[in-house]
């Protein structure tokens, strides 16, 4: 199993609507050998469409209070 190159973007410190623009961005250009972890504070519910649309797979998983992680590939 090929091991896939991790694209870190921590968007926790940014205000809307940046977070999801930046990670947009970001799905956009992603590689079928790249898996991006994005990092926010708040459960990114308005990605969910645009993950989706690009036919994309992911985990989520919530850290803490307000750390959440998703792990996007294709």
């Amino acid at each position: 199993m090929e091991t896939k190159k991790e694209i870190i973007l921590d968007v926790s410190e940014l205000e809307a609507p940046y977070p999801l623009v930046e990670a947009i961005n970001a799905l956009n250009i992603l590689k079928d050998n790249e898996i991006l972890i994005f990092r926010h504070r708040m459960n990114p519910q308005m990605l969910y469409q645009n993950i989706l649309a690009l036919q994309l797979q992911f985990d989520i998983t919530k850290e803490e209070e307000n750390e959440f992680e998703m792990r996007i590939y294709k």
